[in-house]
């Protein structure tokens, strides 16, 4: 079979995450020999760069994004942002669907609590800074970096 005429499929990675790094090299590798591009918002000053073509900064909302797929003639956008990153994956699925780009969202399993655990659940980052002192010495908090100032 020649394969030869079949255009190379171009995929937008919305990245970030251990996940999306380890996507970007395996299909970087494949046979199927894809552009991968992979988006960083920039947020991390010495990031770890994954394997292809890497993009830094935001798009300006859906609009931007959906214009930026249109441009690149992007055939699938995958998300694999951070589990708390909600405001870029909400903007990927209506970037996607104005572009008429096929969107896979890679989401990693959630964590459920387990015989001993002590899990203490806060509505807000102020919630959670109110709540540190009744709670010892020792404290596992699963805010995300971005939360770290509270």
């Amino acid at each position: 079979m020649n394969h030869a005429a079949r255009p190379v499929p171009r995929l937008l990675i919305l990245g970030g995450t251990t996940e999306a790094r380890r996507l970007a090299a395996d299909l970087v590798a494949s046979p199927l020999a894809p552009q991968v591009t992979t988006s960083l918002a920039g947020r991390v000053a010495a990031p770890r760069l994954p394997a292809g073509d890497v993009r830094i900064g935001g798009f300006g909302g859906p609009e931007g994004l959906a214009r930026w797929l249109c441009e690149h003639a992007v055939d699938a956008l995958i998300d694999a942002t951070h589990p708390f990153a909600g405001t870029i994956s909400h903007n990927a699925a209506e970037a996607a669907a104005t572009a008429h780009v096929p969107l896979l969202a890679v989401r990693r399993p959630g964590w459920v609590p387990g015989p001993g655990d002590d899990w203490h659940q806060v509505a807000s980052l102020d919630e959670a800074a109110a709540a540190l002192p009744d709670l010892g010495n020792r404290v596992f908090l699963t805010t995300g970096r971005m939360g770290l100032a509270h």
